[in-house]
């Protein structure tokens, strides 16, 4: 059977493509490579801006998210509360949030197939062939691989993006203790002596606590080494590790920088697999469903006029551009420099925090760092404007290290 198009990868940005071009009354495939119900390598923080694609419905979303924690080496806990509804976010397994993605995708009339590993992809002036243990045609194929799909993308001449390295464990916890240790707040940690490229996290679900570090070379040492954080010990007193799959301990690449061209005749790469991640925390759903958004509008237009040209294409990624890129990633970056490549990680992170105790939109800032209720251009612009503050907080000696940086980040 021959479909309309193709989607490789059932994550939030394929489902999200899948079940919009399916509304459209398109014939779509869509194709995930793992078992339904498996479990994902992710915290599973999801800020509310996600209900601009669909409602989170009760029982996905684990645990109502109203905060946030800070920690560094010298300061923490360093706590904030939610100020509005666009602040709110959810804490949840990937594995329920995935699964009701796939199945609205289903709902709206794409056919999904479980279990269907692309071996490869052949695109000519004809269509597409997607090659597994079957074989598959379409007009236009869609790539939302995350980062496992490099074997797909580099045979067609399409540009992977570089990558860091996330590992993770889910503590067993009764519901009440969770609430008591945790609270309704995610728990980020800021410590160079865990990652120096990265941080470390504790995101609390119903009955679990997501525990994991992420970063450049980030090995099982630095996993370990967080897991003997004092606060992070003592809130672990005792409890064991969930089994998912035989494995208690998961790793997954994450996108560090967003490809030069996401695209070319009859493809499209979305999500991680175009490097659309955020590189401050790395959060990557709202990101990868954007792109799945733009990439099947663009889609739906190109079929009308039935052109699936490099040309033709090429709008999803000024789309991609305008939407992703200009207001948020293109300022995540310059955030990410002074945040990772200074040398001052946890003196900014204290400097900052200690400002937002003293100035409200400040503080405002940071909490948008967490919850996206700003955009990252607007983070940048408040930021800037208090540069000369920041610099007096940091202290002569560490605004010397900074200054460098800092005209690298406006660079950028």
């Amino acid at each position: 059977m021959d479909y309309d198009l193709i989607i490789v990868g059932g994550g939030p940005g394929g489902s999200t493509a899948a079940k919009i071009t399916a509304e459209h009354g398109l014939n779509v495939l869509l194709l995930e490579a793992d078992q339904e119900g498996r479990y994902k390598c992710c915290a599973g923080g999801i800020p509310v801006t996600n209900e601009e694609f669909t409602p989170i419905p009760n029982g996905v979303g684990e645990r109502e998210i109203l905060g946030g924690v800070v920690v560094t080496p010298e300061n923490g806990p360093m706590e904030f509360d939610t100020t509005g509804e666009k602040d709110k976010g959810y804490c949840m397994f990937r594995t329920d949030f995935d699964n009701y993605l796939i199945n609205i995708a289903h709902d709206a009339g794409a056919e999904v197939i479980y279990e269907f590993r692309a071996k490869g992809i052949e695109i000519n002036s004809k269509g597409v062939l997607v090659k597994g243990l079957r074989e598959y045609k379409s007009k236009c194929v869609i790539l939302a691989t995350g980062l496992g799909g490099a074997h797909l993308q580099r045979p067609l001449g399409m540009e992977v993006p570089p990558m860091i390295t996330g590992i993770q464990a889910e503590f067993e916890m009764p519901e009440s203790v969770i609430t008591e240790q945790f609270g309704n707040r995610v728990w980020e940690f800021f410590d160079r002596n865990i990652s120096e490229h990265g941080v470390a996290w504790a995101f609390p679900k119903r009955d679990a606590v997501s525990i994991g570090v992420l970063g450049r070379n980030i090995k099982m040492s630095n996993l370990k080494s967080f897991l003997s954080y004092p606060i992070i010990k003592d809130k672990l007193e005792g409890r064991e590790m969930k089994l998912f799959g035989g494995r208690k301990i998961w790793a997954a690449p994450i996108p560090d920088k967003l490809i030069a061209k996401p695209y070319r005749d009859r493809l499209m790469v979305i999500g991680d697999a175009c490097g659309s991640a955020d590189p401050i925390l790395y959060e990557g759903i709202y990101q990868a469903r954007l792109s799945g958004k733009l990439a099947a509008e663009i889609f739906c237009e190109a079929y009308k006029e039935e052109d699936f040209g490099d040309k033709s294409l090429a709008r999803y990624h000024d789309l991609l551009l305008k939407h992703l890129y200009e207001e948020e990633l293109r300022y995540s970056y310059k955030i990410h420099t002074l945040l990772y490549h200074s040398g001052l990680l946890e003196k900014i992170i204290d400097a900052a925090y200690s400002m937002a105790q003293r100035d409200p939109e400040m503080m405002q800032a940071m909490i948008a760092m967490f919850t996206r209720s700003k955009t990252r251009k607007q983070i940048w612009k408040i930021m800037l404007s208090r540069k000369r503050k920041l610099i007096k907080e940091l202290g002569i000696s560490s605004s010397l290290r900074l200054i460098p940086t800092l005209l690298r980040a406006l660079r950028v």
